[in-house]
């Protein structure tokens, strides 16, 4: 019997916090406890408890990571949901100066009948191949609201394979919404389009620098219009920020406005430098001022600690995950306007990033890709917070040299924050938090 290499051990005054990555557990060690811990015996009442929290265990280190990973491999298998992420356009009528993808303007064209025809034939094979009950789509671009006729014909004919075969079809979109207006909302109503993902970088005068209308219209007015008519027609609208140190202050402003006027909730995500170009053109000081990652988990936990939280609010970020996103399952597709076909909606537009095209026949490896198997990495497959997080994104610690995932930064102030939850505790061992499966995403 041993402890977990799933453990994390936080010095808290006399007692000592103890979590456990695989199971979710939480717990306290009184000084008796401590001592159990360190020199455990099978027959000793407080290592039983804490066995039976998985602090303690007898597989090796070796058997519990392949406990993890046969979780993993079970839910990148799992073909009960075709996730899609088409894109039916590379072209944007914004001129956002952060961003990664302005080059792909220059792959003209919208989605074809062809393309949309070879899309539907490949998702009747994949049927046909490994049934699923559910099928879920995510316009993506460029900008999907300039191939809204391409959005509708192959919605139209996803929707009716749906119901043909009684699967649970549901979609969303990623848009600037500049030319949402209340035709293209019954559009997307049509196409069960029900939910729609926007960015809000700031108040009027903050967002109209930061994410520019190609024509020179007012973006964020635009944008406020098309969330109201979005949210009348029963399209949740969810918003983010992109985030560095001069939009900051304005983060209460925008998100206190949204929630108000709109009942949208504003989360954040970090401005990063996807293309290597901060310094030049618009996108420099003083008008941008990046974060670092780390200093970016630090104002999260902040901003977390400072609106108040919960025991159960933080046992949620804790809870272990069978895998970090939608591109570690072999049943996730990101399709382009010609047809090529990605695992990872951030290679979108590179060409040596392509799995296949949709006119081909692909091998099944091809089929069943997976962007990343953290418990394959020597890195990752070492480190206490595995399963809490599978790896992160890949493609983002790639694109910016990202170490890690955020909480490796602030796992100690967390679980500082879930004790203060809890009264008092004895000298031996109290389970705060019982273990739990890990979560489905």
């Amino acid at each position: 019997m041993h402890a977990s290499r799933y453990n994390t051990l936080v010095e808290n005054g006399i007692e000592t916090l103890i979590y456990n990555s695989a199971n979710g557990a939480f717990g306290v060690l009184g000084l008796q406890a401590q001592k159990a811990y360190a020199k455990p015996m099978s027959q000793d009442g407080i290592a039983v408890q804490l066995t039976e929290a998985g602090f303690l265990t007898e597989l090796t280190d070796e058997e519990e990571l392949a406990k993890v990973r046969s979780a993993f491999e079970e839910e990148a298998a799992d073909t009960s949901t075709l996730d899609l992420c088409i894109a039916p356009t590379y072209a944007c009528n914004y001129r956002c100066p952060y961003c990664y993808e302005q080059g792909h303007n220059a792959i003209g064209g919208v989605m074809g009948d062809d393309v949309i025809d070879a899309i539907y034939g490949f998702i009747e094979k994949r049927y046909i191949a490994s049934p699923f009950v559910q099928m879920f789509v995510q316009w993506y671009g460029g900008d999907p609201s300039l191939a809204l006729s391409s959005v509708e014909k192959l919605s139209q004919k996803l929707i009716a394979f749906c119901d043909n075969h009684e699967i649970l079809y549901s979609a969303m979109m990623l848009s600037n919404c500049n030319l949402i207006d209340a035709f293209a909302v019954e559009l997307l109503v049509r196409c069960h389009i029900t939910e729609m993902f926007i960015t809000v970088d700031g108040p009027e005068e903050v967002h109209n620098v930061r994410r520019v209308a190609a024509d020179g219209s007012n973006s964020f007015q635009k944008q406020l219009e098309a969330a109201r008519l979005c949210r009348q027609s029963g399209i949740n609208v969810r918003a983010n920020m992109n985030l560095d140190k001069v939009n900051l202050q304005y983060y209460p402003e925008i998100a206190a406005f949204l929630e108000n006027e709109l009942g949208i909730e504003l989360t954040t995500t970090m401005l990063c430098d996807y293309g290597h170009f901060f310094g030049t053109r618009e996108f420099k000081k003083p008008d941008f001022d990046l974060f670092t990652h780390e200093e970016y988990a630090h104002f999260n936990h902040d901003a977390f600690a400072k609106a108040g939280f919960t025991a159960r609010q933080i046992s949620e970020i804790f809870r272990p995950v069978r895998r970090f996103c939608r591109g570690q399952r072999h049943a996730y597709y990101v399709i382009d306007v010609r047809g090529d076909v990605y695992k990872c909606d951030g290679y979108i537009g590179e060409q040596d990033r392509v799995m296949f095209n949709i006119f081909d026949e692909p091998d099944e490896s091809s089929l069943h890709a997976i962007t990343f198997d953290a418990t394959r990495d020597e890195k990752c497959s070492a480190c206490s917070i595995l399963p809490l997080c599978h790896g992160n994104c890949i493609w983002e610690r790639r694109k910016t040299e990202m170490p890690c995932h955020p909480l490796k930064y602030t796992i100690e102030d967390y679980l500082r924050d879930w004790r203060s939850c809890y009264g008092a505790c004895d000298d031996a061992f109290t389970l705060l938090a019982a273990p739990v499966k890990p979560a489905r995403r």
